[in-house]
């Protein structure tokens, strides 16, 4: 890996993939997008990518076909990833990011500040699998990062007390409006 990391963007929206990159680079990475897994998986051949950030349905060739055809490669060796998506319900997460060795699944819409975050403490030497002792950084992400602002914080936020105390894992959030405790309450 270079000093400073590469991280392809495979997006096949052209306005949501300006917004990843504009957000991603202004944390010092170096950033280059794709429109479609296919164009993505061109760009892994060329190698020089320590970080991929796909989308999921994209025409030409989804993300998880893209994940796949690397995994698949003899020559590639695919870089730690993470999947964005807008079918939450439809999917289960938790099996998938076991399967494909995910750093996360990133539920639209989100905040690409925090997948910045998120990409820059996979390079920090962070070894997130240590935090049993209760120490944290400062600039580890919790779950009051990922929820202040949304309609069901107080509710996400109240039942993860006791999730904190509990080793570190993989957090997956489902921030659509319409989605949790209050969202099936008659007016």
């Amino acid at each position: 890996m270079s000093a400073t990391p590469n991280i392809l963007i495979v997006e096949d929206d052209p306005v949501f993939r300006r917004v990843m990159n504009f957000t991603v680079a202004s944390y010092g990475l170096r950033v280059e997008t794709a429109a479609d897994g296919q164009l993505g998986f061109e760009r892994m051949c060329q190698g020089g990518i320590d970080f991929l950030v796909t989308d999921l349905q994209m025409p030409v060739c989804t993300g998880l076909q893209l994940i796949e055809m690397l995994d698949e490669s003899e020559s590639l060796t695919r870089p730690p990833t993470i999947l964005c998506t807008a079918k939450g319900l439809e999917l289960d997460t938790v099996e998938l990011m076991r399967e494909k060795s995910l750093v996360a699944i990133m539920h639209k819409p989100f905040s690409p500040r925090k997948l910045g975050e998120l990409i820059l403490q996979q390079f920090s030497g962070h070894d997130r699998s240590d935090k049993s002792s209760g120490d944290r950084k400062s600039d580890d992400l919790k779950t009051d990062d990922l929820t202040n602002g949304h309609p069901q914080h107080g509710v996400l936020k109240s039942g993860t007390s006791a999730a904190e105390s509990m080793p570190a894992a993989p957090m997956i959030l489902d921030l659509r409006p319409g989605i949790g405790p209050g969202a099936f309450v008659d007016d």
